[in-house]
């Protein structure tokens, strides 16, 4: 499957919540104690603020729905919510994470470190750097383009190892190792697998005035009830 593919669209799932919000009945409830899901939080909130759409669902059965886009990113989760005092904890379900696989690995053109991914669109190569660290220990980032990536490199600073990097997700690869060689020919596959799957592991998120707050990214987001 495509990366666009797994991709979710954080705005559209914000509307199907404020449509399910009409249905969901609000009953006011004291404090909550640990590993409770008190009927007060119960519900659909947006959290969506300039350049960002954010939605989360809390429901009655203990089960959460989150998706965010921000940018080129788009990430969702899905698991168990619980709330304590003024906190909202998150932990989502398991979700297998994406793999770098290495298909084969040749010598290649005098030189070059070549690099090629396997992707249906070639165009899905530019979201992707090459980590190269050379034998003096600096590291050189460089795009690959839609046809992959040919870097140059001189025998006196010659490539030791190399890292694939999904920027838009920070997920890089395990360095691999290059033995010394006149050049490299690297052909790469990506399994997508649970990529956007956000793990969620107790996250925090505290109840202030009505609102879940979230720590994202560097962003505060703030989930406002959505009004039914």
């Amino acid at each position: 499957m495509g990366i666009v593919d797994l991709r979710h669209t954080g705005i559209a799932f914000a509307r199907r919540l404020a449509a399910a919000a009409a249905m969901t009945l609000i009953i006011s409830a004291p404090a909550a104690m640990a590993g409770q899901k008190p009927a007060s939080l119960v519900g659909a909130y947006q959290g969506g603020q300039m350049e960002i759409a954010a939605a989360l669902e809390l429901t009655a059965k203990g089960r959460f729905r989150y998706e965010l886009s921000y940018g080129s990113l788009d990430e969702a989760a899905e698991g168990k919510w619980t709330a304590n005092g003024d906190q909202v904890t998150l932990t989502s379900d398991p979700a297998p994470a994406p793999q770098y696989v290495v298909v084969s690995q040749a010598n290649g053109p005098q030189g070059v470190l070549r690099i090629i991914m396997d992707f249906k669109d070639s165009y899905y190569q530019q979201h992707f750097f090459a980590l190269v660290t050379r034998n003096d220990g600096s590291v050189d980032a460089v795009q690959l383009g839609i046809d992959g990536l040919s870097w140059a490199f001189t025998p006196d600073a010659p490539p030791k190892s190399v890292r694939l990097l999904f920027n838009v997700y920070q997920l890089a690869s395990d360095p691999l190792p290059l033995a010394p060689g006149p050049g490299y020919l690297i052909h790469y596959r990506f399994d997508a697998n649970g990529l956007g799957k956000v793990a969620f592991k107790g996250e925090p998120l505290k109840i202030d005035h009505g609102e879940l707050v979230l720590e994202r990214h560097g962003r505060t987001l703030r989930f406002r009830r959505v009004k039914s």
